[in-house]
């Protein structure tokens, strides 16, 4: 989005420099209710009466949008944290029988600023009894799609600038049967908010959604990724959620998205049928 992030945030700096000095001998305890800090300051409250269009997201504005789409050259996207390889031989292995051995619920951005170390967290989608990629053969190279998502207030001016990417590899196979993933990943690229925001997104693979929708013999893995945003400001919070579902043969596609109207077709994806009914999945 070619348009300047902080479109007016300039006057709110110019007014807080101008009004902190009637702030600067309010008491510690004049600032704490439970003991810990608001999530807003006395300051902010006081703006968003006087400006509103500031403090309030446009909903008409806030959009997802997909960036690009290319091969990764190898998996650095992420730092897989698995248990030593070891010899499978003994090992019962079911391979039309899917887990994840990895994340299942882990945070993006907090904050507003991308979590510490977020290139270890990540989802897989192994045999029964596989624990690391390298037990699996034939992976493919990364596929990685390229996300930018924005929010402007009433003004006009962008609040939210973040950039992501939605990374997995696939094609793994067991003794030449399946195809599996691993390093299922979100990565943020850019989180800009400006002042008098928050902005925080969470990714989630509810063990619901992964599935074989292959064969016994021959299984393809499948899984969804829920990516969910939290914009709030002193006035209002916003959530938004997204799904994405991703196949062992490099398959992928957005299923389920707040941003862009109605959620798009998923009774024809046979993993996505669960999201029909939310309460079994989340």
């Amino acid at each position: 989005m070619n348009k300047t992030l902080y479109g007016i945030t300039a006057l709110f700096s110019f007014l807080f420099l101008c009004r902190q000095s009637s702030f600067a001998q309010e008491s510690a305890d004049d600032r704490l209710t439970d003991g810990t800090p608001p999530a807003f300051s006395d300051l902010e409250r006081d703006l968003s009466h006087t400006s509103p269009g500031y403090f309030t997201v446009n909903p008409k504005s806030v959009s997802v949008k997909l960036l690009s789409v290319t091969d990764a050259p190898d998996m650095t996207y992420v730092r897989l944290k698995e248990e030593p390889p070891k010899d499978l031989n003994g090992v019962l292995v079911t391979v039309d029988s899917i887990v994840n051995v990895a994340s299942k619920l882990w945070q993006i951005v907090h904050d507003n600023a991308a979590v510490p170390n977020i290139e270890s967290k990540y989802a897989t989608a192994y045999p029964q009894g596989v624990t690391s990629a390298s037990q699996l053969t034939q992976w493919s190279r990364p596929k990685v799609y390229s996300y930018g998502f924005y929010a402007e207030n009433l003004y006009g001016g962008v609040m939210i600038d973040c950039s992501y990417k939605v990374a997995f590899t696939y094609d793994g196979s067991y003794k030449g049967k399946g195809k599996f993933l691993t390093g299922v990943a979100v990565i943020p690229t850019v989180a800009q908010v400006a002042w008098g925001y928050n902005f925080s997104m969470t990714a989630a693979v509810p063990d619901s959604t992964i599935t074989n929708v292959g064969t016994e013999a021959d299984p393809v893995a499948a899984l969804q990724l829920k990516l969910t945003w939290k914009m709030s400001t002193v006035l209002k919070e916003f959530d938004g959620t997204s799904v994405y579902y991703v196949q062992g043969d490099g398959y992928y596609k957005e299923i389920a998205t707040p941003w862009k109207g109605e959620p798009k077709t998923i009774g024809s994806v046979k993993a996505a049928l669960p999201l029909l009914d939310p309460l079994k999945v989340f």
